[in-house]
This record gives C-alpha cells, structure tokens and sequence, in this order.
C-alpha cells in the first residue's frame, strides 16, 4: 500500500486580493481616486443643478421692481439682453395717462400679475417684463409687444423675472392672457405659436392690419428655452 502524502496549497499572491502585497499605487487607484472623482461628482451637482435650482426657486420679484442682477447662474446668461431689438427711439405716448406699469397674468402658465414696464428703457428685463418702446398699447387698436427671459425649464420660477418665460412654449391657441391697464382688466386668447431667427424679429410689425381695428399682444422670448439660438413668438389677440 503506497504511503499516503500530505498536500502542499501554495498562495499565489498574483490573483489573490487579500494576500496581494499592498503599495502606494495600488492603494490611490482602488481607494483614493474614486474617492476624489465622487467628490467632483457631488461639487458639480450642487454648483450647477442644485444651488441654481434652489436660488431660481426662491427669487420671488414679481411684486416689485428689484435691483438688476445677473441672468442666471445656470443659463450662463449673464447681463443677456435682446440686442436685435434696438430699432426704436420714439416713445408710444398713447393715453395722456400713461403708466409706468401695467399687469399681465398668464393663468396656465401661473404667473400672476407680473411687472411690465411701458416703453421700457432696456432691452435686459431683470426686474420686470419689457414693453417695447414705440410698439401698442393694451386695449388699444394695434399690437403691444412684450418681451421676457427664460432659462432650463425645471429653473422656472414664474415670480422670478430671470426665468419668468422658460414655460411660454406650453401655450397653445385658445389659452388666456390678462392685462391690466389703467385700472382696466383686457381678456386676450392666444392664436398660435412661431419661432423666428433673431434677425427676423420685428417688435414694431403688427399682427393684423389696423383696419380690423383689433388690439393683439406679442410675447417674445428665447428658444429654446435655455439658449439664445432663435425667439417664440406667441400671438394674441383681445376678446370682448
């Protein structure tokens, strides 16, 4: 009868994880670098999507004209106006009692009785929706051409003038505007959509002939929302 021999088991260190010989480099590779790359994960989500989120969120200045500030933090818009909008000087007189301000609330959109400024000075409205200078006025025969900012459609805030249009997109024909102007509350009805290239926006041209002796609104901001590339255009005209 053969004799019985006992079995050696030897390690092998190469395959082995825990009998693997541990240095620096092993070490920074399997705990360090991930350690930093989840870091730069975390700083990146809360600089770029949280903080704006939360600050877009909270900005309420629909109730007031505020100091002008920055565009916003996520758009990269930074001190953003719409230049292709410089055609006019003439200011639209109108009525003898003219406002600084009058109201627009777009119900579907929740934006309630937003700022807008008559013949506004800049073509950057930070701190209230812009009526272009020279375009019509509320209630009367002619188009009344308002302009606004939108950014990344979850950084809407519709109290917030930064972000105040990022939704206009969500309008369709037959939706509601309300003005109020001078102390007169303007029902308008949305009839249609158009997305334009910058260089073919005109805030002077009117919307139907004023022969028809109608009152419409334009509403104009970028698109898509978020970028500069091209302007939607919603049309409205005034419903008795």
């Amino acid at each position: 009868m053969p004799a019985y021999k006992r079995k050696i088991y030897l390690k092998d260190e190469t395959f082995d994880p825990i009998y693997k010989t541990v240095n620096s480099g092993f070490y920074f590779k399997s705990r360090v670098l991930p350690g930093l790359l989840l870091a730069t994960g975390f700083l990146i989500l809360g600089t770029q999507v949280v903080y704006p989120l939360v600050y877009f969120k909270t900005q309420d200045e629909i109730s007031k004209p505020a100091a002008s500030s920055v565009l916003g933090i996520a758009s990269g818009f930074s001190d953003f106006e719409f230049s292709e909008l410089n055609t006019s000087s003439e200011k639209n007189e109108g009525s003898a009692d003219l406002p600084q301000f009058f109201y627009l609330t777009i119900p579907k959109l929740k934006i309630d009785k937003a700022l807008v400024e008559t013949n506004a000075p800049t073509l950057k409205p930070d701190t209230a929706l812009g009526h272009y200078t020279g375009s019509g006025l509320p209630g009367e025969v002619g188009n009344t051409f308002i302009y606004g900012h939108s950014v990344l459609p979850w950084f809407y805030n519709p109290k917030n003038y930064k972000t105040i249009f990022s939704t206009l997109g969500d309008l369709s024909a037959g939706d509601i505007l309300n003005i109020k102007y001078n102390d007169k509350e303007l029902t308008y009805k949305v009839e249609g959509l158009e997305i334009l290239p910058t260089d073919k926006v005109n805030p002077l041209a009117e919307y139907k002939p004023k022969y028809l002796n109608e009152s419409t609104i334009t509403l104009m901001t970028c698109w898509p929302a978020g970028t500069k590339a091209k302007r939607l255009i919603v049309k409205a005209v005034m419903v008795e």
